[in-house]
């Protein structure tokens, strides 16, 4: 009795799926395609301007730094200041023994000074001699050769005696001089560093005796890239961040000899109410290392890679094509593209692990909703 009702269910069954295939079937086809297709956002790229920042590290320098060096040669016989002491201008650093130089300023000086005597008695007596024939002269006695001739040679002693007396006064500068720089003295106010002079060694106009640091404002330094220096100016804003703190600056030195070492360049930046920063730390500075105004951007987003190379899909005509671009200035969030599309393309803005190259796909808004073509 089981039997037929068992017959019936497989009839119903087989009568089922026969209903749902062929109402498969009967599905235009349209309709079954969009529901296979990946579906995908469009946009164009924008115009407009971008800007790279760059992070480096640098290191925090007084902006006032002072390399104290001797202006004589000589022994070292006296040490006035150490590490860490406050000087004021014209205070003493140290004293240098150059009595050699001295000495030799002084004998330049007594020499100057008899030359000076000699041509001043021979400028006297040619001026005497003038003065006596100048009335001879006039009344006819004296001929005109010998009157010219007596002129002459009074003109070149006071000429001699001129020269004489300028030679003096550079001696005596000499001298006074050697004498000065026998005493080392800070150029400026501030903290001694570096001080690394010992008593009886001995110095000269190329030796350091001590490094002096402005307590003023502070200046970050930092090196580059030649691309990156060849995109910088004097002036330009950086910002500096230590210990969560972040101070502004802007450029003062851009340096364009290279460091045989690393292959960099050197760029200093002068800090803004800096004074809390201590010197020779290392702090983080960020700064604008490449414009382009009026570029094609488009974002991140939007751009694939493939070994390397970058792309996006272009729609055409219901079709994702792969279009390989040349990208240029680049931030977190946009790029700019150089070469391989144009601000007219419609560019797939949405990402889909369906899409490839060549792939069908449909166009939907924002919202998801289906856009027309």
């Amino acid at each position: 009795m089981k039997k037929p009702v068992t017959i019936i269910i497989v009839v119903a069954l087989i009568a089922g799926l026969g209903g749902a295939v062929v109402a498969r079937l009967m599905k235009p086809e349209e309709e079954m395609q969009v529901k296979e297709l990946p579906a995908v956002t469009l946009s164009k790229a924008s115009v407009g301007n971008i800007e790279r920042e760059t992070s480096l590290m640098g290191k925090i320098q007084p902006s006032d730094t002072y390399h104290v060096m001797p202006k004589t040669s000589g022994e070292i016989i006296e040490i006035y200041v150490q590490n860490g002491d406050q000087v004021k201008q014209g205070d003493p650093i140290a004293k240098i023994d150059n009595q050699k130089a001295i000495d030799s300023a002084k004998a330049s000086y007594d020499s100057a000074n008899a030359s000076l005597q000699a041509a001043q008695d021979q400028a006297n007596t040619a001026a005497d001699a003038l003065n006596r024939m100048t009335p001879l002269y006039q009344a006819g006695d004296v001929a005109p050769q010998t009157y010219t001739s007596t002129v002459n040679s009074a003109n070149a002693a006071q000429s001699q005696a001129a020269a004489a007396r300028a030679q003096l006064d550079s001696a005596k500068l000499q001298y006074d001089t050697q004498i000065e720089y026998s005493t080392v003295t800070a150029p400026a106010d501030g903290t001694i560093q570096n001080q690394n002079m010992t008593l009886n060694s001995t110095v000269s106009p190329s030796s350091e005796l001590c490094v002096i640091t402005g307590s003023g404002q502070r200046k970050v330094k930092f090196s580059v890239t030649e691309d990156i220096l060849n995109n910088l100016s004097l002036g330009q804003k950086v910002t500096v961040e230590k210990n969560s703190s972040v101070y502004e600056g802007t450029i003062s030195d851009l340096s364009r000899m290279v460091d045989s070492s690393t292959g960099l360049f050197s760029v200093e930046a002068e800090l803004i109410n800096a004074e809390a920063l201590a010197d020779g730390v290392a702090a983080k500075v960020q700064l604008i290392s490449a414009t382009a105004k009026d570029a094609l951007i488009v974002p991140s987003d939007y751009v694939y890679y493939s070994s390397g190379n970058p792309y996006v899909y272009v729609y055409e005509d219901g079709i994702a094509r792969r279009t390989f671009i040349t990208l240029g200035i680049t931030s977190d969030s946009e790029y700019q593209v150089l070469e391989g599309i144009t601000g007219s393309d419609m560019i797939v803005s949405s990402w889909t692990k369906d899409i490839y190259d060549g792939a069908n796909v449909r166009i939907i808004d924002e919202n998801g909703n289906i856009a027309a073509d």
